[in-house]
């Protein structure tokens, strides 16, 4: 007999991320998090059906976006949000 044939689908990261999955994504604790997006630092969730969700690529557009260390780079909102 032969074996029945399987297909492997690849694994890919999700799109959106709920609250600490969001925080964790940032490096950061739920409760930070929830601070920097009180601030505008991060962006705002989006609504998935009743669920709030921050999409992935907009979380690292702000994390890219940050000024690496002992850059020239002028002082943003996001400097001041983690004391940089």
């Amino acid at each position: 007999m032969s074996e029945p044939h399987t297909v492997t689908l690849p694994i890919t990261a999700p799109t959106g991320l709920r609250r600490v999955d969001a925080a964790r994504h940032c490096g950061v604790s739920p409760g930070h998090f929830d601070k920097l997006v009180r601030e505008r630092v991060m962006p705002a969730p989006r609504d998935l059906f009743g669920v709030k969700v921050w999409l992935r690529q907009e979380l690292d557009q702000v994390l890219f976006g940050l000024a690496a260390p002992g850059s020239e780079g002028g002082s943003t909102l996001c400097d001041a949000a983690f004391a940089l």
